[in-house]
């Protein structure tokens, strides 16, 4: 569903932005942005980045910022979240861009580009969990600490408007990924603990098809942890101001 309103909005926006006047473009260098998808997917999250052009075709950019993971109300079955006492988490990035030269009217950072890039995004929560131990409700202190890291290609297209806004959309961006995931319960209870954190982390599971595929057991360490290599998918939709001396 969200990938679907995603692309409505795409085409909204490359309806609008084709409608504008194609006046000769005067580059400027500098460009920061906010990232709105990460304020749709992840609510409570501000994320900027800034890019800067190189060269004629090519740019830089470098993002930081601040997100939280989604709420929850429940962590699998029989697994209820009563309280978020903590919610913390960072998102760092960097990605070089080449605009292609053949494609595009005008030089960068406006047109199609494609270009590598690498993000580094740390989730760290700290719940009140109840949990169903066979008809007795008990409660226990979740910690968890979960890190991704993506190194990717993407492919994106940068509009921008009366030489002083842009509209900057990521539309392809597969990437291999690191999840490492580590979970930790404390408090008085009887339920097994190896059991719940393997239910709770299975949910985690179930939220990114990639590692679903990769689970074939159905079953992870009993621990609480998780750490692999998989696949990954970016998709990104940025507004930002456009400064700098014109040339």
């Amino acid at each position: 569903m969200k990938k679907a309103l995603l692309f409505l909005c795409i085409v909204g926006i490359a309806t609008m932005v084709n409608g504008q006047d194609s006046t000769r473009y005067a580059q400027r260098k500098n460009t920061i942005k906010l990232d709105v998808t990460s304020r749709w997917l992840y609510r409570n999250s501000l994320i900027l980045s800034y890019e800067r052009v190189t060269k004629p075709n090519q740019s830089l950019s470098i993002t930081a910022g601040y997100q939280e993971f989604p709420r929850s109300s429940s962590l699998g079955d029989g697994v209820a979240v009563k309280d978020d006492r903590k919610r913390n988490g960072l998102k760092f990035g960097a990605e070089y861009r080449f605009y292609l030269r053949k494609e595009n009217k005008y030089r960068a950072p406006r047109g199609i580009y494609i270009g590598p890039y690498t993000t580094f995004l740390s989730f760290n929560n700290e719940r009140t969990i109840e949990v169903n131990n066979d008809g007795t409700p008990q409660q226990a202190i979740l910690n968890t600490d979960f890190n991704i890291f993506n190194i990717g290609f993407q492919v994106g297209y940068q509009f921008v408007i009366n030489n002083r806004w842009s509209i900057d959309l990521v539309f392809i961006g597969p990437s291999v990924s690191h999840y490492g995931y580590k979970a930790d319960l404390s408090g008085t209870y009887t339920f097994d603990k190896e059991d719940i954190q393997n239910e709770i982390l299975l949910d985690l599971i179930d939220r990114f098809p990639f590692l679903d595929d990769l689970v074939t057991d159905r079953e992870a360490d009993g621990r609480g942890r998780l750490d692999l290599w998989s696949a990954g998918y970016r998709y990104q939709l940025n507004v930002g101001y456009h400064f700098g001396r014109k040339k």
